[in-house]
């Protein structure tokens, strides 16, 4: 059996059909899914963080017998510098960076919490954070970042490129603008895994404003074309080479709430353990100038909704096959797309 699934398989098939089962759309099944567009998710609930790894309580443990230096873990009142955390030089702690001005900090780490506190005019990379991260009192920052929550308080003129896998939130802030997250490097894989966070879960899009104006919003998105040059990478060009800002993209960059070119679209379903089918599709898709990938979604379902979403399914061992189990669900638009996806998931095997 092909580990893959869409909205329809044939009985001569087992792969992938991209029509959806009568009665729903791509929208509908992200719906079944738990992909509600609208109400906000707990910090729990529809944000997989990932299994504990093994060992877990050992390593904490071992950590905790580490001889830190909280300056290593602190950025306070910089002005004008290049500051860069490597690899392993953060482990998974706490950082903190306050009352910088006019700096290019990249974290390239793994980390539990972030807090980024009374900057201004910074450009900030925050690598896969296994927590939240708040950005407090900034003026006309930059800041690229990879979260399971993101929530900012007093801040204005500032711009956000996310990966963040529940709702950003923002409080007491103006003129904020957001788009999804787009950045590289060796490492970064593994980081987010270490980090728990799914590629697939990403909400960047649907901000929730506690001080909402209806007729002013307090943000905006801002184009995604603008994503990479956010950051002044050749301050970072010692520890990032230009082979790895431009390898092909590991976080999906997505939609979202923005104009779809066409509304011609294919949602495609991947059965457990797809992996390698799923990073074949994103590599087609980040190489074609016609797909775009609107929405996604990563997740463990309960039985009902596995009924449903499966409900055209002719033969039963697939919702078994997938209890318990993660599966995910792809919206890719753009003209002509139901017949490109057939092809590439048949040239795929």
């Amino acid at each position: 059996r092909a580990p893959w699934a869409a909205s329809r398989a044939s009985s001569g098939s087992r792969r992938a059909r991209c029509r959806a089962p009568e009665g729903q759309d791509g929208q509908g099944l992200l719906r079944a899914m738990g992909a509600k567009l609208s109400k906000k998710d707990g910090p729990g609930k529809g944000a997989t963080s990932g299994p504990k790894r093994a060992g877990g309580a050992a390593a904490k443990v071992a950590k905790e017998k580490k001889n830190l230096n909280p300056a290593d873990f602190l950025l306070s009142k910089r002005s004008g510098e290049a500051i860069i955390k490597e690899e392993g030089s953060i482990d998974g702690e706490q950082f903190n960076i306050e009352e910088c001005k006019d700096c290019d900090i990249f974290l390239l780490d793994t980390i539990a919490t972030a807090f980024v506190d009374e900057c201004e005019n910074c450009r900030i990379f925050i690598g896969p954070t296994e927590s939240s991260v708040f950005v407090r009192n900034c003026r006309s920052c930059d800041v690229m970042i990879a979260c399971q929550q993101f929530r900012s308080r007093d801040c204005e003129d500032c711009r956000f490129a996310l990966l963040c896998t529940t709702e950003p939130i923002i409080e007491t802030s103006t003129n904020m603008q957001f788009a999804c997250f787009d950045f590289n490097y060796f490492t970064l894989r593994q980081q987010l895994s270490r980090a728990g966070l799914k590629i697939w879960n990403n909400k960047w899009w649907q901000v929730h404003d506690f001080n909402k104006k209806a007729d002013r919003p307090n943000w905006s998105l801002f184009a995604q074309e603008e994503v990479k040059t956010m950051l002044r990478v050749s301050m970072c060009s010692a520890s990032i080479t230009q082979d790895e800002l431009d390898m092909e993209s590991i976080v999906p960059v997505t939609l979202g709430s923005r104009p779809w070119p066409t509304q011609e679209s294919a949602f495609i379903l991947f059965l457990p353990d797809s992996d390698a089918y799923i990073e074949a599709l994103l590599a087609k898709a980040s190489r074609s100038e016609t797909w775009c990938v609107a929405r996604a979604r990563c997740c463990i379902l309960p039985d009902d909704r596995l009924k449903t979403l499966f409900a055209w399914a002719k033969e039963p061992k697939v919702v078994a096959s997938c209890k318990g189990q993660e599966i995910t669900g792809v919206q890719i638009c753009g003209s002509g797309i139901a017949r490109e996806v057939k092809e590439a998931l048949t040239s795929t095997g």
